[in-house]
């Protein structure tokens, strides 16, 4: 057992929505010769699922949403605390079966990408981190464009009793929130020219750094990602 797992043990209504999610995802055969994990690393409004879903159709893979989960954990009325355990444990069971995954999160964080690896070397996967990225107006634009009706309570959190306007204002303000909130793991800030935001190097290996801004280039970056992936 893992260093992650010792502390970490799933309630009955966990596994209920672990159990459910694990039904309804689709787990197809990997075009790779060896299993291939692909985390994402990125802002909210940075690309990640586009991305994910592009890079899905060319390798055959899994992609498996931390947000996908949270959903059946609050219909299942299940905390949030084990998010990442049900996110790591359903990506070895598509491995077990045969599949490669995309995860459709931010693995920036150390410990995140630590307890990945422990958990994936046993299948000799082949585990790769490509980071998603766009002009930064262009991510708040996107944020501030997307469609947030119908979203359940607990969604909006804070924002949900500070913030008086509609659903969808609503909506755009956590995401925004949640875009400010993590930029210094992406960003470090530049007093040049003004002031503004600049990528950092990260402390760890890129299998590759795609912008999003412009949707015809990043898509021809992802199906050159994928051809050297198939190449292995």
């Amino acid at each position: 057992m893992s260093n992650v797992d010792k502390n970490e043990k799933l309630d009955t209504r966990e596994r209920r929505a672990q159990d459910e999610f694990m039904r309804k995802i689709e787990i197809t055969s990997r075009k790779t010769k060896q299993p291939v994990v692909i985390a994402i690393v990125g802002l909210v409004g940075s690309g990640k699922t586009s991305i994910a879903r592009e890079l899905a159709k060319f390798i055959s893979a899994t992609i498996i949403e931390g947000d996908q989960i949270r959903v059946h954990l609050r219909e299942g009325k299940a905390p949030y605390a084990h998010v990442q355990k049900i996110v790591e444990d359903a990506c070895v069971q598509v491995l077990k079966k045969g599949g490669n995954v995309i995860l459709d999160g931010d693995y920036v964080e150390r410990k995140k990408q630590t307890n990945l690896r422990a958990k994936t070397r046993i299948f000799g996967t082949k585990l790769i981190f490509i980071r998603t990225f766009a002009d930064y107006d262009v991510m708040i634009g996107r944020i501030v464009s997307a469609k947030y009706h119908n979203q359940p309570e607990d969604f909006f959190g804070g924002a949900s009793a500070q913030w008086e306007g509609s659903e969808q204002s609503r909506g755009a303000v956590v995401k925004l929130r949640e875009l400010w909130r993590r930029t210094p793991h992406h960003y470090e800030w530049s007093a040049d020219g003004g002031g503004s935001w600049k990528l950092k190097k990260l402390p760890f290996s890129l299998y590759a750094d795609i912008d999003t801004t412009e949707s015809v280039q990043w898509k021809k970056e992802v199906e050159q990602v994928a051809r050297h992936i198939l190449a292995w």
